[in-house]
């Protein structure tokens, strides 16, 4: 990302409106890592985008379409599963992301190496970073289709049922994956990642984020076999487990008489699994943490503050308070913006968030990049500036320059929402379902969230802001080449 602050700015604006992260179901979810099985929209009152047409199948399969005509004649077509690291079991730690490979090994349908062919002839680059992703909470496939003739929506989602159900993991393909795997994981212990870990590991201990990196652990990695491999398969993979989203020039109901054809058959064991417990924070208090890593060429310094969240579903109070935070962060980006361009700063580049994480953590993070002999002078900095924040509160006229930045945002999207890419607005329906919030279009939140925006007062602001820093829970974490 680049380092001007206006694409800070869209950045953490696109956070709230898109919500990478967010609070769920708090009756249905309790301290589990899996999500409920109806719509976000089905217990909010909040309305989602008209334009999508969601359904369910007999078998719990979910999908959702919507028609979008930028770039012509293509389709995004994506599954989505509802696990990720976060829903292994100790000695499955790395399956997940293993079983995401095996999927471009061999299915019923596409024998080993057949799926090459096949992307090929949609114009398409094969491989898993390409095709796929696993991260902490899902497993995402993705297709983009030259059209949205019949032909092609049936091919395609024939693809995407093998994913879904029918993959072989074929003893032979899953030894030869294993060390594409392996390599991976080396290629993945740069500094920077070292440096990741160990800052997860300490701030989130007591919970699975601080014990599930995706790319796991060798030991899992080198006994990986068609017996673990489908034991996970069979547990996550389920329909009632699943949504598809398609996103295009398409007819939609052509396209949900062939998903309703093609994923109706699918079925698993009658046995769900159990959704593991997240865990809670073991931090509390004043806590400091240090990483030394001379590889990384710069030291990155932060105050921060952390929270076991409390889930809520969407609605739109739980919009407004998002508001009222990105306000603040938005201002305190301005604060920070300012100290950063002075000639003797002590830090080339500094930011401010808060939010949440995989639906389970609540944070606020002040931070910086510096060189390795000035990491004092620049925390000393961010203290400064935090404190003051909290004791002396924002100005009208620094509220009134982030509503006009918001409220211009919203506007915009508004205007060029009909020239979107299809392939971003189906990422943004799949961030919406993997937290739990109701997909709106662009025009639905300027006519929600602008009069919203328009009538927030200073005091109101740093009531919100305050409240983020109130827990008691302060993290000094010093990582990088200083000694």
């Amino acid at each position: 990302m680049k380092d001007t602050y206006a694409v800070k700015v869209l950045f953490v604006l696109w956070l709230l409106v898109f919500a990478l992260f967010s609070r769920g179901h708090a009756e249905e979810l309790g301290e589990s890592v899996c999500l409920p099985s109806h719509w976000p929209s089905a217990v909010s009152d909040l309305q989602v985008d008209p334009d999508l047409l969601q359904g369910e199948l007999p078998n719990g399969f979910r999908y959702v379409l919507k028609q979008n005509q930028e770039p012509k004649n293509r389709v995004a077509v994506f599954l989505f599963i509802k696990a990720g690291s976060l829903h292994e079991k100790e000695e499955q730690r790395g399956l997940a992301h293993f079983l995401e490979h095996m999927m471009f090994k061999g299915t019923e349908n596409y024998p080993a190496g057949s799926l090459v062919e096949y992307f090929q002839s949609i114009g398409m680059s094969f491989g898993g970073d390409v095709n796929a992703h696993t991260a902490f909470d899902e497993t995402v496939y993705n297709l983009f289709l030259p059209n949205g003739s019949e032909k092609e929506l049936k091919n395609g989602f024939a693809v995407m049922a093998d994913y879904a159900r029918r993959a072989k993991l074929e003893e032979e393909q899953i030894k030869s994956e294993r060390g594409v795997i392996l390599a991976e994981k080396r290629a993945r212990d740069s500094a920077s990642y070292r440096a990741q870990v160990a800052s997860m590991e300490f701030a989130f201990r007591g919970t699975r984020l601080a014990e599930r990196m995706v790319i796991g652990i060798e030991s899992t990695l080198q006994q990986a076999d068609r017996q673990r491999l489908k034991a996970f398969y069979d547990s996550w993979y389920r329909p009632d487990n699943m949504i598809l989203v398609v996103v295009g020039a398409m007819d939609k109901i052509m396209a949900e008489s062939l998903i309703k054809k093609q994923f109706s058959q699918l079925s698993a064991p009658d046995a769900k699994p159990d959704c593991p417990r997240f865990g809670t924070l073991q931090h509390k208090g004043l806590e400091a943490f240090y990483h030394y890593e001379p590889e990384l060429g710069k030291t990155n310094v932060s105050i921060e503050t952390l929270w076991d969240q409390v889930l809520k579903n969407d609605s739109l109070q739980l919009q407004r308070e998002d508001i009222v935070r990105l306000m603040g962060t938005l201002i305190m980006g301005y604060r920070l913006q300012r100290l950063q361009e002075e000639n003797n700063s002590p830090f080339s580049r500094a930011a401010y968030n808060d939010g949440d994480i995989v639906n389970r953590i609540g944070y606020g993070s002040i931070s910086a990049q510096t060189e390795s002999g000035k990491w004092l002078e620049s925390l000393i900095l961010l203290d400064k500036t935090l404190r003051q924040a909290l004791q002396y509160g924002f100005t009208e006229e620094e509220v009134k320059r982030a509503g006009k930045e918001l409220s211009a945002d919203l506007d915009a999207r508004a205007l060029t929402e009909k020239s979107e890419d299809s392939r971003k607005i189906g990422e943004k329906i799949l961030m919406h379902l993997g937290s739990y919030r109701v997909y709106q279009s662009a025009q639905q939140q300027k006519d929600l969230y602008s009069p919203i925006v328009d009538g927030l007062s200073v005091d109101e602001i740093n009531k919100e802001f305050r409240a983020v820093w109130s827990r008691d829970s302060r993290l000094l974490s010093v990582a990088g080449d200083a000694r």
